[in-house]
């Protein structure tokens, strides 16, 4: 059972604080005058697969972003601490009603084509952002949905005033509406670049940001280098080199033989690496914003009767998987938010493990000793790290008499089938787009978002509908944060989601490499941090 443990606490306590070190380490590296960073060099990055798209109105993965982020700028961005904080826009103003946002731009921004920015930039990209994968980064703009769907020209609600001021005006408040503006689906983009190269716009990105694009050689290699006329200034590092390793073992192989500057560390070796004597300080591990968990299908039978799921809630002890199989280097959940999303509650609580009460619950819904209960198949993409926990689940239901079918796919078939509605018990992590517990709890569990849109569960729940509504329109603070700590109990009473552990990044990164930063929003091997801060002490 995963309750309030002084264990939880402490494992919760020493990653936070490590993530504070790390990360005061890495920008203090790269600011405090004391440090002479040096210029020149090729970090030597590396992904897990290539990235689907390189455009930011269509990317929706890690390693898309990882590479965006250094190509292109939005308006605004978030530092290491989650703090929006200025990019593109030097300041901006809120009317007293939250609902008119004013951006005013930098004077001397160019696209890596020489062209200058423009306020009329930012219009042209947030309403092709409308029209990508994430129209959600804009639809709460007054006007986005009746563009969205085709019935307006463009967005009203995006006025430009000059050539250098944008004005944002929204149909009703919206507290993490600046989050969404620092999104990778809001970065600004150049018309004619767009339409010179079309679809290959995403194999050959054009922005604003401190690295531009040079190469990307498919299941190989992307190359980047410094963009001297970036409006901060150059970038520290010539060049960014992020290689395609498929294999967790492959990738440990070459960092270990000097052939990459950082990587992450592969599943069943964090203890190692943190132990051995020749990674001393190369090893890190802090909180993301993310959480592992199972879901259920509540449309598919048996699903769909609160009892079984309990059933399996109850019969599931998460501490196997925590300790054992990922060696204590991930947080043990209480409940669906990770514990460094602001708005985090430490008072929503899972079920416990009792696999009596397990027992009785299936029973009471007709299948003692789980007979009568037709195949329960769990489906779960293709990784070693998700075989081993999809075996330990396996065991655990066997316990209380599931029979559990694995079924291992592809991440694009599981997610199809998933999105599809055609898997009733199955993985499901999610990290957040923008730290807010909006981007948590209402994408996957309000009525609205059944479906692909993000509740996979398609759980629908009135009462549950209406703590998101009042929550979502809701300034930040403690009476915002009660109603989603609500919300999550009830999903989490409800079994219709079981939560396994928080995700952390578990990271090899050379000791020479200096100022990566290492927020909750960044993790290895696919860091979304802002490489331009980087430099290398050779």
């Amino acid at each position: 059972m995963l309750g309030d443990t002084q264990n939880e606490r402490a494992a919760v306590k020493r990653l936070a604080v490590f993530a504070l070190v790390v990360a005061m380490t890495g920008f203090s590296a790269a600011q405090t005058p004391e440090v002479k960073v040096k210029r020149g060099g090729t970090l030597r990055a590396v992904f897990g697969s290539d990235p689907p798209t390189l455009d930011p109105a269509h990317a929706t993965d890690l390693t898309s972003s990882a590479v965006i982020r250094q190509v292109f700028d939005a308006l605004l961005e978030l530092d290491e601490t989650l703090r929006v904080v200025p990019a593109l826009a030097r300041r901006w103003t809120t009317s007293a009603d939250a609902r008119v946002y004013t951006f005013l731009l930098r004077d001397r921004v160019r696209f890596h084509n020489g062209r200058a920015l423009t306020a009329a930039d930012v219009k042209y990209s947030l309403e092709r952002a409308a029209k990508g994968k994430r129209p959600w980064v804009v639809e709460k703009i007054t006007g986005a949905r009746a563009f969205i769907s085709g019935n307006a020209g463009d967005i009203a609600g995006i006025r430009v005033v000059d050539d250098l001021t944008v004005e944002l005006h929204l149909d009703q408040p919206f507290a993490p509406f600046l989050s969404l503006i620092a999104y990778d689906a809001a970065s600004i983009v150049p018309r004619e670049e767009v339409d010179r190269r079309g679809s290959g716009f995403a194999s050959h990105p054009v922005g604003t940001g401190a690295f531009r694009f040079v190469s990307w050689r498919r299941d190989d290699q992307v190359i980047l280098e410094r963009f001297p006329e970036h409006f901060r200034g150059p970038a520290l590092l010539d060049r960014v080199v992020f290689r395609i390793i498929p294999a967790e073992i492959t990738r440990y192989n070459e960092y270990m033989a000097g052939q990459l500057d950082m990587s992450d560390i592969p599943t069943g070796r964090c203890r190692a690496a943190q132990a051995d004597p020749r990674l001393k300080g190369e090893a890190a591990v802090w909180p993301t914003l993310g959480t592992q968990g199972l879901r259920f299908n509540v449309e598919r039978p048996p699903f769909g009767d609160a009892r079984v799921r309990r059933a399996i809630a109850h019969a599931v002890d998460p501490s196997i998987i925590v300790e054992h199989l990922l060696e204590g280097c991930v947080i043990p959940a209480k409940g669906i938010m990770p514990p460094s999303l602001p708005g985090f509650s430490r008072d929503v609580r899972r079920l416990p493990l009792d696999r009596e009460l397990a027992r009785k619950l299936l029973a009471d819904a007709g299948f003692p000793g789980g007979r009568g209960l037709p195949p329960i198949a769990y489906n779960f993409n293709t990784s070693d790290g998700n075989q081993r926990i999809a075996e330990v689940l396996q065991a655990q239901l066997k316990d209380i008499g599931i029979p559990l079918e694995l079924r291992r796919l592809d991440w694009a078939a599981h997610i199809k089938l998933v999105d599809e509605g055609r898997a009733g018990f199955f993985r499901q992590g999610w990290i957040a787009d923008y730290p807010d517990p909006e981007n948590f709890l209402t994408v996957l569990f309000h009525s609205k978002n059944a479906g692909a849109a993000g509740n996979t569960s398609r759980y629908r729940n009135p009462k549950l509908d209406r703590l998101f509504d009042e929550a979502d329109a809701m300034s930040s603070g403690p009476a915002r944060d009660k109603r989603y700590a609500e919300a999550e109990q009830i999903v989490l009473d409800d079994a219709v989601w079981i939560s396994l552990y928080h995700y952390t990044s578990r990271a090899l990164i050379k000791p020479y490499v200096k100022g990566l930063e290492r927020s909750a929003q960044s993790s290895a091997p696919e860091f979304l941090a802002p490489l331009r801060k980087v430099w290398l002490d050779h």
